[in-house]
């Protein structure tokens, strides 16, 4: 059952990861648009597919933070003292994001709508950095908010989720029939997929000096077939888009930084702080992990398809009146 409690917390994590990756990566484009001649047009087409679902994928972050501090309360406090600074960041820049994407949509002046914009934008690249940095300091084994394996996976993380951005823009340019768009965000996806290769290329390389164990499970243990998927999903992806061949596009890419995340739980197992703390030490009394998996089968059953009508009718253009 401890290592159960477990894999809901990783999912909870990877969902977090890919899901909410998406609307981080269209704020970091939104960002990268600058005051370029389609800067306009591509922001629009970003507010225009976010506005119906942008911080609904919270729920996941939500729901990660009541399984690590309900489950596992010893990785809770160790974590969350050793690395308050990159948490704090990482929640300021995510209450940031979200309240400078909705003041955008009032600014009255041009100057106040560039000051929106700008906030936004950094803020959706600081928020994924700092979440993946806090990753990176516990895969290091060593509570350090800023070390060379957590600035590591903060860059992964953050061309993880260029990647996945630009991925789904390419399919809501297809989706909204703005040809100009489409061709602006395939450019945009093969470049965050070189991005995403090279980062991840330089993270082992750090893993290798600062965690050798954790990179020879990666590479030659249980995380092993999930680095292997990323490694060839990443240009799969780049491919098909490059080809214009529309097909699985987004699901591959999905798969690719799901996959990435898998591929470090599964290399670090039974570790959760490596070398310090394990699964079965750091779980909770029995009774509350069965109440804790009855808890979350309930929150599956309400959300999931709440969530998955959401993303229907968006994709189906059914929420355009009401935004």
């Amino acid at each position: 059952m401890p290592e159960l409690v477990a894999f809901v917390l990783l999912l909870a994590i990877t969902a977090y990861s890919t899901a909410g990756g998406v609307d981080f990566g269209a704020g970091i484009w939104d960002l990268l648009a600058g005051a370029s001649g389609k800067s306009k047009e591509a922001r629009a087409l970003i507010d225009h597919a976010m506005a119906p679902v942008w911080e609904v994928n919270n729920v996941w972050l939500v729901l990660g933070i009541v399984v690590c501090w309900t489950g596992f309360p010893l990785l809770f406090q160790e974590a969350f003292l050793g690395l308050y600074p990159l948490f704090a960041l990482a929640l300021i820049g995510l209450i940031l994001r979200g309240a400078f994407f909705a003041f955008r949509h009032i600014a009255e002046e041009p100057r106040q709508h560039r000051a929106a914009d700008l906030v936004f934008g950094i803020s959706s690249v600081l928020t994924p950095f700092f979440f993946a940095a806090t990753l990176g300091a516990i895969a290091s084994g060593n509570l350090a908010s800023f070390s060379p394996m957590s600035i590591a996976f903060g860059l992964v993380s953050v061309a993880a989720t260029a990647f996945s951005g630009a991925t789904f823009l390419v399919g809501d340019a297809r989706r909204y029939g703005a040809p100009e768009m489409l061709d602006y965000f395939r450019r945009r996806t093969i470049a965050a997929a070189a991005a995403l290769i090279v980062t991840g290329t330089a993270a082992l390389a750090v893993i290798a000096a600062q965690a050798p164990d954790l990179l020879k499970a990666m590479l030659a243990g249980k995380g092993l077939p999930f680095a292997l998927v990323t490694m060839v999903l990443t240009p799969a992806v780049a491919f098909l888009v490059w080809r214009r061949i529309y097909v699985w596009y987004r699901v591959l890419a999905v798969g690719a930084v799901g996959s990435l995340v898998f591929a470090w739980a599964f290399a670090q197992s039974p570790y959760l702080i490596p070398g310090k703390l394990t699964i079965d030490q750091a779980i909770a009394p029995q009774p509350t992990q069965i109440l804790l998996l009855i808890v979350t089968v309930v929150l599956v059953l309400v959300i999931v398809p709440s969530m998955a009508l959401l993303y229907y009718l968006d994709q189906k253009g059914a929420l355009e009146s009401t935004y």
